[in-house]
């Protein structure tokens, strides 16, 4: 990958740089447009949503869903960290996003398939909770 393919708007560039300032969070579309009105350039969500969902097709971000009453939550897809073997962890208090891993996850990958048929997709997975930081407070 080397830069987002398509027309570039300052719009774009401006939701682009929001999200490689934040590559180690998940991000909402009120998070990004909360941000660029606080920075003079406001953008509607509208076209937010339609940005990132061009960057998502062409791979420039990852897009997470916990349900459908919940918001999607929006990733940089970092080229210097290969998010597709391991899993995530989301602080639901602070917003953190851990990188995690462990090689005890493999066995339990191993399990699920050989035990129960299913194949996980680490990529895919985050698991919610909360950080060590938000816990001792």
């Amino acid at each position: 990958m080397n830069s987002p393919v398509g027309y570039k708007t300052k719009q774009r560039e401006a939701i682009l740089n929001y999200l490689i300032m934040h590559k180690d969070s998940h991000v909402t579309v009120n998070s990004i447009s909360d941000y660029l009105t606080a920075q003079g350039t406001p953008v509607g969500t509208t076209t937010i949503y339609r940005h990132l969902e061009k960057l998502f097709e062409q791979g420039f971000v990852r897009k997470y869903t916990v349900d459908a009453t919940t918001c999607a939550c929006f990733q940089y897809a970092s080229q210097d960290k290969d998010c597709h073997e391991h899993f995530h962890l989301k602080c639901e208090k602070c917003g953190k996003l851990i990188h995690l891993e462990c090689s005890k996850l493999d066995g339990l990958l191993s399990h699920i398939c050989a035990e129960h048929g299913f194949s996980i997709d680490p990529f895919r997975t985050v698991i919610y909770g909360m950080c060590r930081e938000c816990s001792e407070n």
